[in-house]
């Protein structure tokens, strides 16, 4: 929201009762303001400020001064206060003559800077005060039990019209005649089934209403997915397994009421129970803090560091759910609120998203996070069983005659229900034995993921029912009846009381109301006058909205104006979403992922990122099912259709996929390397999605043509000109980005943020792609090594790696664009005379590098060999686009994995004594030592092709088969001693992953990473940098199995490539 700064020199004019600016009655716009500030003094304020000018300006209006003046106006929201504007102000104001103007100057000042505080603070530091409590207490931190679970009900509107219940008609006979289903119509804006059990998530986390006590809510007033953590501590104590990982018992969740309602609502807090311990293990993975410990490493003999374990524990948890609460948040805001405001059919992702600060006119800050309580009046405005979808009647009628013993709906009292209740509740086993949908339990407690994908997909294909007068199904009359008893005991007030409060136009007549004639022929022969229309049947049967632009959900009038209001006070007055929504509280990969991403598929879905992590064989990552899930697949054709995106997606039902199938042991794993037929790999088809025309891409042709570039790369010369310019290179990175500590005695550098990830950059660009990047001296280059950094990782991410499928649709698309701008540049270096050798050497030849290298370089030979092997234009570009993709990044992690490995150790002093005496010294074996024992990735992909049998395991056609070539290289039947370090081990077994020792060659590889350490390790004294500086910032990751670790962004979001690790040697003399 942009909002106008108060300051000092301007004062907010006066506004009319409905916000417009008062007249100004020919009074000049200066004068008029100080009239608003104080009437009485105005012409004395007047007369002094006229004085004051005639006597001169007690400050002197020079450049600074005019400066900064200008820069208020400009950036009013975000002031430099590097041009003193406040400074300058005060020497003003304090060189006037005391008098009103004075005075008021110093008022106004005064409160300026009062203002850019919250008074009282808006919240406290502490755990306490960080977490959510199990009953929602303490959201309002001076109002501790605003909100809290087990306080009543508040109430929002006046009561103005009488309503004396005696002369109000029967409940039963208001259903009857208003409300009862008069067959199946069909929404019509396309939603599904499934919207509406997420719409009963969320009215569930905020509605319990006591049995006992029918003014008691029994959960919290605010967004925090109490179904799933319960109402009290009571309540979450019995779904947390307390093992220091912060976790809940699989599947389970705190709500029992929920079990009687269609088991759509069900599986959706299945999939939050399964995120929030997802997170738990990756924050446990991350250790932010560095507190973490590995609860299986914890002696439960020891009592202190068992009472560390459960401090950990309970950290870990309310963490987890702070982000999953989050994560709730978002999916109201994106997929929920999009889909209510039919924004999903205009292909928006626009979102009102309520959380930020926002100032006002006087620079005090708009309220926000001071608490919530919910109320009777919204009590009833969320009773949406008209929307009941055909087949949740069915299921929902089956229940209940389970629970009454057949006894017909007509006849079914609140007795009946009473006695249901307890019946039921008698019958529960343990929460951690709870089930629905007639869904059975794995022996580990959870579910089958093929079972909840099939609920969730059937619930998305049902259309839900339209709002309306009668359109609620025969089978909720004693719901409805109980409902309308409920409302008139709490003294609710009237439809035209409550549209009042709410700024509406009160409805004059019942056909105003509803223009149905019979609707509203009856509802006046029941109530007889407007003014006495209950506000429960008034919402429920009331004429809804047409569907129109920025309406989707389509209920009555009422309810969609007051719908949007609940939900703004629901989140904004929550601290937890706003003032204590910070990446300290969440840590900040926490607080990354539970963002939303306008940007994401499906128009910003944040729903189908929950299905694609909980349940990623049953969810593809460009269906309808998954990113429009509140809407039903037909609907959506026609949306697609209309918005001219239906290619991008896939309306078929998604089927199910097998797990991947790993495969552990030298044997077998070199096996079906080998087997080039029976075992394919998966690049070519990720390599046809964003490059059609794809000849030359070698990583996805036949060996013969891989080879043919290897040997290319391979030849002496080559090698000996690539070795010297990394370790030139790398020794040059280093002495221009190092820094000093105090004293000038040992310098200090981030050698993987300033050297290892952008040397292979510069190599790949300037001496092999003939791509000028930006720097200082050439400022008009396409990009900086660190952009060129990130797209060739994408790319990288994209082909070779199981990129996370709810960003799949979105990278292809920026990697498809930057592989064609990539293209063209690269083709651009070659020149247009393709045809003449004379012409790309010369072209090569006069690239200039960051080093500015002679232009007659052994580097350039690449290029023009390359061009020996008879490729036309489009096949050369792409050979040099693969040698981009698969060495600009891989490399970095090559290098940074070999460093890392022998930094501090007694084989990294003596890699720095050879390197320091020995010139020639081949560091070869301990490349391949550090590597085999870290490497850059963990393994590859395969498909299988057809039924077989390998070394004893069996493999079905379409098998999605992970081989661990990590673990092969660790083979204890293949290597001796697997786990040591030999610098002597031979290297004839090794097994390498899809990468640069297959794409650059191994003899070219190991001659980069070899030359990289010897340049590293001739500093003198190289170390670690001290603290949390020196390690390698990573974590092991596994959800990816591919990745040997995982490492965090300048997002804060999981990547596979490395960042940071500092050293230190000494400075050189």
């Amino acid at each position: 929201m942009t909002t106008r700064r108060n300051s000092i020199f301007r004062w907010p004019s006066s506004s009319n009762a409905n916000g417009s600016a008062s007249p100004t009655n020919g009074v000049p716009a200066i004068d008029r303001e100080y009239q608003t500030v104080n009437s009485a003094n105005a012409p004395k304020i007047l007369k002094e400020l006229r004085e004051q000018i005639k006597k001169g300006l007690p400050v002197n209006l020079n450049t600074t001064t005019v400066s900064a003046i200008i820069d208020l106006i400009r950036h009013k929201e975000a002031i430099d206060d590097r041009k003193l504007l406040l400074e300058h102000a005060l020497s003003f104001v304090s060189k006037l003559e005391d008098g009103p103007l004075s005075q008021t100057l110093k008022s106004k000042i005064i409160q300026l800077l009062y203002n850019d505080l919250t008074h009282p603070p808006a919240t406290s530091i502490s755990n306490k005060y960080a977490w959510r409590t199990a009953d929602g207490s303490f959201n309002n931190i001076d109002i501790p039990d605003l909100g809290k679970a087990g306080t009543p009900y508040s109430r929002s509107v006046q009561q103005s019209h009488p309503l004396p219940r005696n002369q109000l008609p029967d409940a039963g006979l208001i259903f009857d005649t208003l409300l009862r289903r008069e067959g199946f119509v069909k929404h019509p804006g396309g939603l599904s089934a499934l919207m509406f059990s997420f719409a009963a998530l969320v009215i569930h986390s905020v509605f319990r209403t006591s049995h006992r006590d029918w003014n008691i809510n029994e959960t919290s007033s605010y967004v925090d997915l109490a179904p799933l953590y319960g109402n009290n501590q009571k309540d979450q104590d019995r779904i947390r397994i307390r093992d220091g990982r912060g976790k809940l018992y699989p599947d389970v969740f705190a709500e029992d009421r929920l079990l009687l309602l269609p088991p759509g609502v069900c599986v959706l807090l299945v999939l939050f129970n399964r995120n929030h311990n997802y997170i738990a293990a990756k924050l446990l993975d991350v250790n932010e803090r560095g507190t973490y410990v590995d609860p299986s490493t914890v002696s439960s003999d020891d009592p202190e560091a068992k009472a560390k374990l459960l401090a950990q524990e309970e950290e870990i948890f309310q963490i987890a759910r702070l982000v999953n609460c989050g994560w709730f948040g978002m999916v109201v805001f994106s997929d929920y609120f999009s889909t209510i405001l039919g924004l999903v059919r205009d292909g928006s992702s626009w979102s009102l998203t309520p959380f930020d600060e926002m100032r006002l006119d006087d620079h005090s800050t708009f309220e926000r996070g001071k608490g919530n309580q919910c109320s009777v009046e919204f009590n009833s405005l969320y009773r949406w069983h008209a929307t009941t979808s055909q087949a949740d009647e069915q299921w929902t009628t089956k229940i209940f005659t389970q629970l009454f013993d057949g006894k017909p709906v007509d006849q079914v009292n609140v007795d009946d229900f009473k006695t249901a209740a307890v019946k039921a509740q008698k019958m529960q086993p343990d929460i951690t034995h709870w089930t629905f949908g007639d869904l059975k339990r794995q022996t580990d407690g959870s579910f089958k993921d093929d079972d909840l994908a099939n609920i969730l997909h059937n619930a998305t294909e049902h259309p839900a029912a339209a709002f309306r007068a009668r359109g609620t199904p025969p089978i909720m009359r004693m719901n409805e009846i109980m409902g309308i008893e409920q409302n008139r005991k709490w003294g609710v007030c009237s439809l035209n009381d409550f549209r009042k409060y709410l700024g509406l136009k009160p409805y004059a007549s019942f056909l105003e109301w509803n223009s149905d004639p019979e609707i509203a022929d009856a509802a006046e022969k029941l109530y007889g006058d407007i003014e006495y229309l209950e506000l429960y049947a008034g919402l429920q049967a009331e004429e809804a909205k047409p569907l129109v632009d920025g309406a989707g959900l389509c209920p009555g009038y009422t309810i969609s104006r007051a719908i949007l209001s609940d939900a703004i006070a629901l989140t904004r007055g929550d601290r937890f979403f706003t003032h204590d929504f910070t990446p300290y509280n969440l840590t900040a990969w926490g607080f990354a992922d539970c963002q939303r991403d306008p940007k994401a598929f499906g128009f910003g879905s944040t729903l189908g990122r929950l299905f694609l992590r909980t349940l990623p064989n049953n969810f593809t990552e460009n269906s309808v099912y998954t990113f429009f899930p509140l809407m039903t697949p037909e609907s959506m054709k026609t949306n697609l259709t209309k918005l001219g995106v239906i290619d991008q997606y896939d309306l078929s039902r998604p089927k199910s996929k097998t797990s991947t199938v790993s495969v552990e042991g030298y044997a077998r794993v070199v096996s079906i390397l080998k087997d080039k037929e029976g075992f394919t790999t998966p690049y070519k088809a990720r390599v046809d999605r964003v490059l059609r025309r794809n000849r030359g891409f070698f990583p996805i042709e036949s060996d013969k043509e891989k080879q043919a570039i290897i040997s290319v790369l391979s030849s002496p010369e080559l090698l000996d000109g690539i070795g010297r310019y990394f370790y030139e290179s790398t020794k040059k990175l280093i002495n221009a980005n190092s820094y000093n500590l105090v004293g000038g005695k040992v310098t200090g550098i981030d050698l993987v943020r300033q050297v290892l990830r952008i040397l292979p950059v510069y190599w790949v660009a300037t001496d092999l792609a003939g791509i000028q990047l930006k720097t200082a001296q050439h400022p008009h280059g396409e990009y900086t090594a660190a952009e060129l950094y990130d797209v060739l990782g994408e790319i990288h991410s994209f082909i070779f790696l199981n990129v996370e499928a709810s960003k799949l649709m979105v990278l292809q698309e920026k990697v498809k664009t930057n592989v064609h701008k990539l293209l063209r540049l690269i083709k651009e270096g070659l020149g247009e005379e393709v045809g003449s050798r004379l012409s790309i050497a010369g072209i090569v030849g006069t690239v200039s590098t960051m080093f500015s290298k002679s232009k007659k370089s052994e580097h350039h030979d690449i290029v023009k060999q390359l061009y020996e092997l008879g490729h036309s234009t489009d096949q050369l570009a792409n050979t040099i686009l693969a040698l981009m993709v698969t060495g600009g990044v891989e490399l970095v992690l090559a290098t940074t994995n070999t460093i890392n490995y022998y930094l501090g150790t007694n084989d990294g002093e003596k890699i720095a004594a050879l390197a320091k005496s020995d010139k020639n010294a081949q560091f070869d074996g301990y490349v391949y030592e550090a590597l085999r024992l870290d490497p850059t990735f963990r393994g590859v992909f395969r498909f299988s092709s057809k039924d077989q049998v390998v070394n004893g395991q069996d493999f079905k056609k379409g098998d999605h088969v992970f081989l661990n070539t990590a673990s092969a290289n660790l083979d204890e039947n293949i290597f001796t001693d697997p786990t040591s370090f030999n610098v002597a081990r031979s290297t004839n077994e090794r097994v390498f992953s899809d990468g640069v020792f297959n794409y650059l060659g191994e003899g070219l590889t190991v001659k980069i990473v070899s030359q990289v350490l010897r340049a590293v390790f001739e500093f003198s004294n190289v170390r670690r940098a001290p603290g949390q500086s020196g390690p390698l910032k990573r974590f092991k990751n596994p959800s990816r199995p591919e990745l040997g670790y995982a490492y965090l962004n300048n997002a804060q979001f999981l990547s596979e490539w490395p960042t940071s690790m500092s050293i230190q040697f000494d400075t050189q003399k």
